[in-house]
């Protein structure tokens, strides 16, 4: 969890993040993470898969809803989805392997 808050906290500062779901099928070609909670309705979630595997894209299903999403991005409203555009393959392997572990 700890090296997910750090990747997404870094992508807000650096605005190198699109967030909602339209805005993260669209951004799913040139994003390197996309984080889903898990209050996404199904039919999004299923558009979402899609996407991020035609775009070869890592999805990390985050442990909580949509207002602890937007609170980890630091804004006052929900946020569904998030599209992570920054960060290092190593960073995104950190994430992807603490949700296995």
């Amino acid at each position: 969890m700890k090296s997910l808050e750090k990747l997404v906290k870094d992508a807000v500062a650096a605005e190198k993040y699109k967030s909602g779901t339209k805005e993260v099928l669209q951004a799913a070609k040139s994003s390197k993470l996309i984080v889903v909670s898990k209050s996404l309705d199904a039919a999004d979630r299923a558009k979402l898969d899609e996407q991020a595997k035609s775009a070869n894209v890592a999805i990390y299903e985050f442990d909580g809803n949509s207002v602890q999403l937007g609170k980890l991005c630091n804004k006052p409203f929900r946020i569904s989805a998030i599209a992570i555009q920054s960060g290092t393959d190593a960073q995104i392997k950190a994430v992807m392997d603490e949700r296995g572990a």
